[in-house]
């Protein structure tokens, strides 16, 4: 998914709604976001690590944060 396809999905709904991360359809959770980053805020260009060609530093990554409670498998639908 994009950047520009998540804005496009998250349009759709309560500007002032809370978001939360969904975990393990088989067992699922729930968890508030830490934070948004770009690969290139955690990544050096000297790190061995980081070389693979299939990553991009403009990668975007939302960060889970607190576990808040069990979900429910009908959130995949």
């Amino acid at each position: 998914m994009t950047v520009q396809q998540l804005i496009n999905e998250l349009q759709q709904f309560d500007s002032n709604a809370t978001v939360h991360i969904g975990s393990q359809p088989n067992y699922p959770f729930e968890y508030s976001i830490d934070m948004v980053t770009e690969r290139r805020d955690f990544t050096s260009l000297d790190d061995d690590a980081d070389s693979d060609p299939d990553t991009d530093p403009g990668d975007v990554f939302i960060l889970e944060g607190t576990q808040l409670r069990y979900g429910h498998s009908r959130m995949w639908g």
